[in-house]
């Protein structure tokens, strides 16, 4: 049996992290922006919802595997059910490297990471030669990660215009 729509808990945590998302990078670009003024309570923030937003990711992997979800649309091309296909794993794959890199930067540069108060082990060492590496890793994959968005979003709305109906899937 073939289904038209992702599962309401998979559609849920779709826009949750959009949002959470959209959240994080605006409060990274400030934070970098404003980093002389030391906004201490926008990092502790930053970190504690990139937290929760792993934990999503986690999530969300689990009921995508345990979920059925709606085949491709018969009217997109192959190739460009391909494209979709390596673009989702690229999301996938970023939205898991972009936390952890974020996890290591705080560790490697001595800080700790709290979740929303909870305090969370260090999971990388403190290594000052670490420093320079792991924050243009995390700028770096946040930067990738934004184009990836970008690219899906951008396939959206070429379908949406041709009349292409996927966005309901998510919906």
């Amino acid at each position: 049996m073939n289904i038209e729509k992702y599962s309401p808990s998979i559609r849920m945590i779709h826009w949750l992290m959009f949002i959470l998302f959209a959240i994080i990078f605006v409060f990274g670009f400030v934070m970098v922006e404003f980093k002389a003024s030391e906004p201490w309570m926008m990092y502790n923030f930053h970190k504690a919802t990139g937290v929760l937003v792993f934990l999503f990711v986690l999530f969300r992997l689990v009921l995508r595997w345990k979920t059925q979800i709606p085949p491709p649309s018969a009217e997109i091309k192959p190739s460009e059910q391909s494209i979709a296909k390596i673009t989702v794993f690229l999301l996938y794959l970023f939205m898991i490297i972009v936390p952890l890199t974020g996890y290591a930067l705080s560790n490697v540069h001595g800080y700790h990471v709290s979740f929303y108060g909870l305090p969370l082990p260090d999971l990388f060492p403190s290594v000052e030669t670490w420093e320079n590496i792991s924050s243009l890793l995390h700028e770096y994959s946040a930067y990738i990660f934004l184009g990836i968005i970008g690219l899906h979003l951008l396939g959206v709305i070429k379908h949406h215009l041709k009349g292409q109906d996927i966005l309901h899937r998510i919906t």
